[in-house]
């Protein structure tokens, strides 16, 4: 059965190779974890019904689907392209029985995930009413019940023509670079172009912006999750997260057991330290005003796994972006958080260490910046929120212990205070004054 199996995924990506030259690229990016993850795909091959998905997309596509080949898999999904007797094709996706491969799934109740298929399916059918410039496959049908025939949650879109960018990095050159950050930065920038209401996950494809759902890349969320108006709501929501565990006596003390390792152990944090921490930490978010007047941000959805393996250009030589995938988990996030969306920061990492190739990266972030301050420099913040709420996303409150917690917050004061002088913003700064005395009287 094994062998026959292997004779079967040989065959079809033999077929693949002639029916497309193009996915070459991709197959080898399969192969690479085919034999890793067969446990996986001999339960995603019980699980759900490839004759059913073929049926459903002759339907969709008014014409004869005759086949169905493993083309990738990733994290969370399972990708097959289905051919149709025209010559022409389409992509399914399906969501992995279980949530995701390994671990992927865990703690995800069966309301997450679907909250999550929904919003990937209203920011795909947004994007492509509302952001041209951005080259995000079209969707022509989507079934998001675990019950359905096919067996799992699916969605039939297009396949764009083109080549998948990570494993041919090497092969472009420095104008290529200048070509593709240029491109991502026009695309950033059109989100930007169109703020949205609230910071949150958008649930239509007019644009509401509903609850955070959780991404691929981070399982962290709020207990209240939103929406929110505000900065002020967004970093409250994170803190009240802290508060709401360690006024827990036995969970928190469960959770800094467990990570013992991390944090020098329970008694290296005491609770009641630590909740007035957290309190004074509330009270001085609290205090601010909803937005700092000076440099109120703009909520922009944000694609929160934007990598290499998430594009598909025309080819090495020609690096023109086909394509935007995997838009699970995007959110929508306020201006002054640039650690997702459309960014070139995975670019600048594949090209080494600081100290390597400095002039075309400096050329590369010169170009995006050209772009993208024409309206407001991301990731900007007269208080370093960024900074503050990547504190805040640690867990500090089981994961630290208290040298590390209080040196988070003041380095996070002191590059805040320094920014403040320059944005006249001192007074608002002012509120956290309370919690350096206190840690500093201890």
């Amino acid at each position: 059965m094994a062998a026959l199996t292997i004779d079967l995924r040989r065959a079809s990506e033999m077929f693949l190779r002639e029916w497309d030259p193009k996915l070459a690229s991709a197959l080898e990016q399969l192969s690479s974890v085919v034999f890793s993850e067969a446990a996986a795909l001999s339960t995603i091959a019980a699980s759900v019904n490839l004759r059913e998905l073929q049926e459903r997309a002759t339907q969709v596509m008014g014409k004869t689907c005759t086949g169905a080949h493993l083309l990738a898999l990733g994290g969370y999904n399972v990708v097959y392209l289905l051919p149709f007797d025209d010559g022409t094709d389409i992509v399914a996706r399906l969501r992995i029985p279980g949530g995701g491969l390994g671990n992927n799934g865990r703690g995800m109740s069966t309301e997450d995930l679907s909250a999550r298929f929904s919003s990937e399916i209203a920011t795909l059918l947004f994007l492509r009413a509302n952001a041209p410039s951005i080259p995000a496959p079209e969707l022509y049908a989507w079934d998001g019940d675990n019950t359905n025939p096919v067996g799992a949650p699916y969605m039939l879109m297009q396949r764009p023509s083109g080549v998948l960018l990570s494993p041919i990095m090497d092969d472009i050159t420095a104008v290529g670079w200048a070509k593709l950050a240029a491109q991502v930065a026009t695309f950033e920038a059109e989100l930007y172009d169109r703020p949205m209401s609230s910071i949150g996950c958008l649930v239509d494809a007019a644009g509401t912006v509903g609850p955070l759902v959780r991404t691929c890349t981070s399982s962290l969320l709020p207990n209240d999750r939103g929406p929110f108006t505000s900065s002020k709501e967004f970093l409250l929501a994170f803190v009240n997260l802290e508060l709401d565990l360690v006024t827990a006596p036995d969970e928190w003390t469960a959770k800094r057991t467990a990570c013992a390792n991390l944090n020098g152990g329970v008694e290296a944090l005491s609770r009641q330290y630590a909740e007035r921490w957290f309190r004074l930490l509330r009270d001085a978010i609290i205090a601010l005003p909803e937005e700092l007047p000076s440099s109120a941000p703009v909520f922009r959805l944000a694609h929160t796994d934007f990598n290499e393996a998430n594009l598909l250009i025309s080819s090495a030589e020609d690096p023109t972006i086909v394509a935007v995938l995997d838009w699970e988990g995007a959110q929508v996030l306020p201006s002054w958080d640039a650690r997702a969306g459309l960014s070139i920061w995975w670019l600048l990492e594949w090209m080494g260490p600081d100290g390597e190739r400095e002039v075309e990266k400096e050329q590369l972030r010169q170009i995006y910046a050209g772009v993208i301050t024409e309206r407001r420099e991301l990731g900007q913040s007269p208080l370093c929120f960024e900074r503050l709420l990547r504190l805040l996303q640690r867990r500090p409150s089981f994961l630290s212990d208290r040298q590390q917690l209080d040196d988070l917050f003041l380095g996070w004061f002191s590059a805040a205070e320094a920014q403040a002088k320059t944005a006249s913003c001192l007074s608002e700064l002012e509120a956290f004054r309370s919690l350096e005395v206190f840690i500093k009287s201890q």
